[in-house]
């Protein structure tokens, strides 16, 4: 009886753990690969973050740009978004997000609010230099001041 059919017999209790359990793997699977994308992003930025105060230090002096606009882009999963960067020769005019789609709105809400916030920061400030931001929102905030970074340094004589 070498070629004979086996059945096997699993209880629904332990049908229904090992459900859950691969279920559960699944889960902490996605939570790893789609929550260790934005903060590798944010590492691979090259900015500094200090963690103590959650505050951009750089070093770099006054600068003196081109006047013009410049443009940076940032990528959202999948979607790229344009940081354009208004200069004149001592001055930053004016920070824009361009082509933020409706999807990227609805998935990162607190992309907006946290642009407007680092947005006056820098322009207030001069320079990506110094800029403090809500602890909250640090990889949001990190990606968003290195895109700006990235256009200024275009921008830079």
């Amino acid at each position: 009886m070498s070629g004979s059919t086996r059945i096997v017999v699993i209880p629904l209790k332990k049908l229904i753990i090992m459900i859950c359990v691969i279920a559960a793997l699944i889960i902490l699977a996605a939570i790893f690969i789609f929550g260790g994308s934005s903060s590798d992003a944010a590492k691979s930025t090259g900015v500094n973050i200090s963690t103590s105060t959650d505050t951009v230090k750089k070093n770099t002096s006054c600068p003196t740009y081109s006047p013009g606009v410049y443009t940076s882009s940032i990528l959202l999963n999948g979607t790229p978004i344009d940081i354009q960067v208004t200069v004149d020769s001592d001055n930053i005019n004016n920070i824009e997000m361009v082509n933020l789609s409706e999807s990227v709105q609805t998935m990162y809400p607190m992309l907006n609010s946290s642009f407007d916030e680092i947005k006056t920061a820098v322009i207030n400030n001069g320079s990506t230099d110094n800029i403090t931001y809500n602890a909250g929102s640090k990889y949001t905030a990190t990606m968003l001041l290195s895109a700006i970074d990235s256009a200024l340094a275009k921008a830079r004589n």
